[in-house]
């Protein structure tokens, strides 16, 4: 490459040079070519220029390859969004008249009392106290295991904490998730323990 200043700088000419426009004709109106096809014009009814004109011979051709058109009578029948839509919008009705009442509904949480009961769950000890947590929150304690074998809050193993300071003198942090069960060995099978 190099620097800059050593390239020969490229001088572009101040005037068009003679041959430039020497090709491009002079505009002036000339009369129609005497075999031209002449300009559409809108028209009222139907004349004969006008029915020459929709006569395609190529389109014709075309069109007879193709054949008749195959309709497929085994078609779906398609159900209107409305149905849908209704059933979401009483889902949400009821689930708003839950929210006001006074009466918490059984086995139903929001998003932060299920975390709640989650966390709560990883540290029993005994059959009992999962009972306990399940009746404080309004849950079965059926209903509770069930979940808890697909569901859990979150949980960093510490042995896996990693702290690095980048170059820009940021802090960075890599872990590792893991999947915490109550510290109960006989009922284990019954809580979703692996």
């Amino acid at each position: 490459m190099g620097s800059a200043t050593s390239k020969p700088a490229r001088k572009l000419a101040r005037t068009p040079p003679a041959w430039a426009g020497a090709r491009t004709p002079n505009v002036v109106e000339r009369p129609p070519h005497p075999h031209a096809r002449p300009q559409p014009q809108a028209s009222e009814t139907r004349s004969e220029a006008i029915e020459r004109d929709s006569h395609d011979p190529q389109l014709l051709a075309n069109l007879t390859k193709l054949g008749p058109v195959a309709v497929d009578h085994h078609m779906q029948t398609i159900h209107p969004a409305g149905a849908s839509t209704q059933h979401i919008i009483q889902s949400r009705l009821r689930s708003e008249e839950e929210a006001r009442s006074s009466r918490p509904t059984r086995n139903r949480l929001v998003a932060s009392s299920l975390l709640e009961v989650l966390e709560e769950r990883k540290h029993a000890s005994t059959s009992a106290q999962l009972d306990g947590l399940s009746e404080k929150y309004g849950l079965d304690a059926d209903k509770l295991n069930r979940l808890a074998r697909n569901v859990n809050s979150v949980s960093v193993n510490q042995d896996t904490v990693k702290r690095w300071f980048g170059e820009d003198g940021s802090e960075h942090m890599t872990m590792m998730a893991s999947w915490i069960n109550p510290n109960i060995n006989a009922d284990k099978r019954a809580l979703g323990g692996r």
